[in-house]
């Protein structure tokens, strides 16, 4: 079990990492020592995984990560931030990440359905 923030490894029956208090995750999402950076906070679930499925169907390893301490429900694990979760890229493809999420949303906002060869 890996920590998708930090990439800290733990044994089998581990669920959250001790210094990130997040949930672990079965695969390390991110190469050893490439560091994530938040790229865009999110409102709900659903606009996160559609977020991120934009930046994984063109090559972008990308993490979503709640606001909310694990097992807690709805008690924030940072209380600067009324988003509902964080999408995280590797450092490496922050620039790309923030363009392509920023052409989605673009195509989004003008109205009717966003085609893949609107967002590039």
């Amino acid at each position: 079990m890996w920590c998708p923030e930090c990439g800290e490894g733990y044994d089998a029956g581990i669920v959250a990492c001790a210094d990130c208090r997040v949930a672990l995750v079965a695969e390390r999402p991110l190469a050893e020592g490439a560091a994530p950076v938040v790229v865009h906070r999110v409102p709900d679930a659903a606009s996160g995984a559609l977020l991120c499925g934009v930046l994984v169907a063109n090559g972008i390893t990308a993490v979503l990560r709640s606001t909310t301490l694990p097992g807690y429900g709805l008690v924030p694990r940072d209380w600067s931030t009324s988003a509902w979760g964080e999408i995280m890229v590797p450092a490496a493809a922050e620039e790309d990440a923030r363009a392509l999420i920023g052409d989605y949303l673009a195509a989004l906002a003008s109205g009717g359905p966003v085609r893949d060869e609107e967002v590039e």
